[in-house]
């Protein structure tokens, strides 16, 4: 289907209102959300990665210097451990930029493939980064907040880690879970520059989370399905039956496709969604977070 160049400048008119009604609090960077993964300098030593079947949550023990988790059958085949170097910041570095020192876990042959996301698991040093990055500080008090307070009402926006230069399109699903030394909140959410639909590829689970004496915030990245989703936010992509449809020609409406959809993931069985909520929470709960 092709636009003319009005309807495109109103779809980047409609990505700015969306920065703002559906974004982080916290400063928005100005980067592609996988490039700012990149280490500027390989670890003199390589992490020592234990992998061994457990009963305790039938699957694949993971054990990585300090930090450990089991990955639920069928799940994943195993993890790569990604160490970054401290980023502080400098005159006119970007946010995006400025980090501590972090380690990410990522999930090899992840159940969902072909996704804009890959699966994660980040394990940031909390006071470090809030002592460096106003936004982070920002986000991890949000979270701590909302922690200390789990009857409250949730805010609009939840907390989110590693910052993204996209807005937040929609947010469903939203449990408090607990970790072995720690707890947070997990929701289903898609990020984007631009009005599309929810889809297959841009949807994921993510965990926001906090050990209990606040060392470390703990975030995950899992990208999940839908049944009734479309595989992409492409116009050409099919349907399903029961999906629900995405007006490409009047993006004004494009918040009657948000809500039905997240009506939608809400009511949906826990079971249905592919990989299952139980299997996500299940990984998310062996998790002990710590750097040695």
């Amino acid at each position: 289907m092709k636009k003319n160049h009005a309807t495109y400048l109103f779809a980047f008119a409609l990505l700015f209102m969306f920065a703002c009604s559906f974004g982080q609090t916290a400063p928005m960077p100005v980067l592609a959300p996988e490039a700012a993964n990149v280490p500027t300098e390989v670890p003199p030593v390589a992490p020592v990665i234990v992998e061994t079947p457990t009963a305790a949550f039938n699957g694949m023990s993971i054990s990585v210097n300090g930090t450990s988790f089991v990955i639920p059958q069928g799940l994943a085949s195993g993890t790569a451990v990604n160490m970054f170097p401290a980023s502080p910041p400098t005159e006119d570095m970007p946010y995006w930029e400025i980090y501590p020192a972090y380690t990410e876990f990522a999930l090899n042959n992840y159940l969902v493939q072909n996704t804009f996301h890959s699966a994660k698991i980040i394990i940031y040093p909390a006071n470090e980064y809030a002592a460096m990055h106003e936004g982070a500080k920002q986000i991890i008090g949000d979270l701590q907040s909302i922690l200390a307070n789990p009857g409250a009402p949730l805010p609009e926006h939840l907390p989110f880690l590693p910052l993204f230069n996209a807005a937040q399109m929609i947010r469903t699903n939203e449990q408090f879970v607990e970790f072995q030394n720690g707890k947070g909140i997990r929701y289903l959410t898609q990020y984007g520059q631009a009005p599309y639909p929810i889809n297959n590829e841009s949807l994921f689970y993510t965990f926001q989370g906090m050990t209990s004496d606040g060392t470390y915030y703990v975030a995950a990245l899992l990208p999940i399905n839908a049944a009734f989703l479309t595989q992409n936010g492409n116009p050409e992509s099919p349907l399903p039956a029961d999906g629900v449809p995405f007006d490409w020609e009047n993006f004004e409406n494009i918040e009657a496709h948000f809500n039905l959809v997240a009506q939608k993931l809400n009511a949906n069985d826990p079971n249905a969604f592919t990989p299952t909520l139980p299997t996500l929470d299940a990984l998310i709960q062996s998790i002990t977070a710590g750097i040695q």
